[in-house]
């Protein structure tokens, strides 16, 4: 199975499809093809001018210069490397599989013969291996590797990348196996590859290290085992592919203790810990995540990691429970905090994410801690593997583009599916099913949460959704549907509790969150207030077709203070707004932005305290 994630328990109802057979052909097909002639080839300009190529030919001996000592590093080649990998299922390619072939050998030269890689421990480092397991990153790069070779194998058949990762997964087990290795790596992400690893080869002992590797305490989360956790708190990237790792475990061996606790976890991330964005991690130190509601916007950090590994593993939960939270949530970071970082031009990418920003927020190509660019192309590039998966009779529609797919159901029965839609612009969305059988399958859709109405329109009936849900169809022949999204500017609101949102409404439009940039707007933004209102739209051809939304907001005058004496009041200038989809922000010149924006309301508001 060509797929990112493919479970190996047989009680598991739900499987993935591969990303080849689902061809994307709309809105996210030019993100595709961007990340496939630009942003990986820049990449590997940069790893080369920046030395991260050079190590690996520096630690096999190849080349004589310095290693540059950047932690983790090798990580982000073993990213880069999986990008590529996985994107020969979008576009086979001969050339770039060669150029794969010239990459792994040299990993492969660089892999020394008990099994160890890693080029920052080499040299006058090699004697600091192992000695600082909770921040040396070891397990972390390893865990990489096992993940891009497992891409390799499963879009070319080919062993040879697989055979090195195997080779370090078995000199890690024996490390932990004869008491060499006690403690646990700093940063989770092993964890998960191991699990892939045991589904890969059918070998239990790669599971085993992953139960073992969760029994013992991480540092930086706590200084608790997984088991031991009571809320998702601490760096947001580790706790999110600890989370991953904890739920393939749990598919894999159905330890009710295990999914007892990821509920646990599951419930306080769902009660106040993401931002409108999808966006997680509301601490620049330790760029973790804060307490229930703390979610500021200007100093959010909302790492581009994270967003990624949020999807990550609310994929997987969607293997354990399928609930439509999932991709709801799934769908809302895809579409703007995923989005957001990188840039239209596909060149300059975000690390830090945030809500709001007076105009000194940048991409940038390269980053000395440049994790997040090759995590980008690696997601983006099996992208296609998230729009659906399959069950013995059953189709599970996610995700919504134009796009053609071919599915292979577990009865061998082959559906080919056709979508035709111009979504996220459009919440029209038309399905043609053609079906090689007679027997009845079951199609789910999925009901956005933000859909307030949904009609759907099946043969001669038409039927109405008012609720988020998955949508069930029973068909037998080939057939047609169409879908109608509710798809409108709205505002929202946040839980007062949210500090950084009291007392402002956001807009949002489908799944799109919608920002204003000064350089549309000719005042400060920050002192803008919106009421409720009908708002215009339209698109902008010279802006990437985007869909703007404009309306009418009230400019505060009065700020020529700090603190006074008495209650607020306002002087107030009636002036028309231009908002954008967030993930276009910062792509024009150097400009202030904003999400939430202060709510006007000239309407007395009723108390709720009893006066009689």
């Amino acid at each position: 199975m060509a797929s990112v994630v493919f479970p190996r328990n047989e009680t598991i109802k739900v499987k993935p499809v591969s990303i080849r057979d689902v061809k994307i052909e709309g809105f996210f097909n030019p993100y595709l093809e961007r990340n496939r002639e630009k942003s990986i080839p820049l990449m590997y300009g940069l790893f080369k001018k920046h030395g991260t190529v050079e190590n690996f030919k520096i630690a096999a001996g190849i080349s004589k210069k310095e290693i540059t000592r950047r932690l983790a590093t090798d990580s982000d080649l073993y990213k880069w490397l999986e990008a590529i990998s996985w994107d020969l299922q979008n576009y086979p390619d001969k050339r770039k599989e060669k150029f794969l072939d010239k990459m792994i050998d040299l990993v492969r030269k660089t892999q020394e013969p008990s099994g160890y890689i890693d080029t920052y421990y080499t040299g006058s480092f090699k004697k600091y291996r192992f000695k600082f397991l909770e921040n040396s990153h070891e397990l972390y790069c390893g865990g990489h590797l096992i993940q891009s070779a497992i891409a390799h194998y499963r879009s070319t058949g080919k062993e040879k990348f697989l055979d090195i990762a195997i080779k370090w997964a078995n000199y890690i087990t024996k490390k932990y196996d004869n008491g060499e290795l006690s403690v646990n790596d700093g940063h989770p992400e092993v964890e998960m590859a191991l699990v892939e690893l045991y589904r890969t080869t059918n070998n239990k002992k790669y599971l085993e290290l992953a139960g073992k590797l969760m029994e013992m305490p991480y540092t930086h989360l706590g200084n608790k085992c997984f088991l031991e956790m009571n809320e998702v708190m601490g760096h947001a990237v580790r706790i999110m592919y600890l989370l991953c790792g904890a739920t393939d475990y749990y598919l894999e061996t159905k330890r009710e203790d295990y999914y007892e606790r990821i509920r646990l976890l599951e419930e306080d991330f769902f009660s106040g810990k993401y931002y409108i964005t999808g966006g997680i991690g509301s601490r620049y130190q330790h760029e973790a995540i804060g307490l229930k509601f703390e979610l500021p916007n200007l100093m959010a950090y909302s790492e581009t990691c994270a967003s990624i590994s949020l999807m990550m593993w609310l994929y997987r939960m969607f293997f354990v429970r399928q609930d439509v939270k999932y991709f709801n949530l799934f769908e809302r970071v895809l579409y703007n905090a995923f989005l957001a970082a990188i840039s239209l031009k596909g060149t300059e990418y975000f690390y830090v994410n945030p809500l709001a920003s007076t105009g000194d927020h940048f991409r940038k190509q390269w980053y000395d801690c440049t994790c997040c660019p090759p995590n980008f192309q690696r997601f983006m590039a099996s992208l296609a593997s998230y729009f659906y998966a399959t069950g013995n009779d059953e189709i599970w529609i996610n995700l919504y583009d134009k796009s053609r797919a071919r599915i292979t159901l577990e009865n061998r029965e082959t559906v080919l599916i056709n979508m035709e839609t111009d979504y996220p612009w459009d919440g029209n969305v038309k399905i043609d099913v053609k079906k090689k059988g007679n027997e009845k399958i079951k199609i789910h859709l999925r009901i956005p949460d933000w859909s307030s109405i949904t009609r759907i329109k099946f043969k001669d009936r038409v039927f109405t959704v008012e609720e988020s849900c998955y949508f069930t169809l029973e068909i037998i022949d080939d057939c047609s549907f169409e879908m109608f999204f509710d798809i409108k500017p709205e505002l929202y609101c946040g839980n007062p509790s949210i500090e950084s949102d009291r007392n402002c409404v956001a807009i949002c439009r489908g799944p799109l969150v919608y920002c204003l940039e000064g350089c549309d707007n000719n005042f400060d933004i920050f002192n803008l207030f919106i009421p409720s209102q009908s708002f215009e739209e339209g698109t902008d051809k010279n802006f990437h077709g985007i869909i703007r939304i404009s309306g009418y907001g009230m400019l505060n005058r009065d700020t020529n203070f700090l603190y006074r004496k008495g209650i607020p009041e306002y002087q107030f200038n009636k002036v028309k707004f231009n908002a954008i989809p967030y993930f276009s922000w910062a792509n024009r010149k150097p400009s202030s932005m904003i999400i939430w924006v202060n709510n006007y309301e000239n309407k007395k508001r009723r108390s709720n305290e009893d006066t009689g």
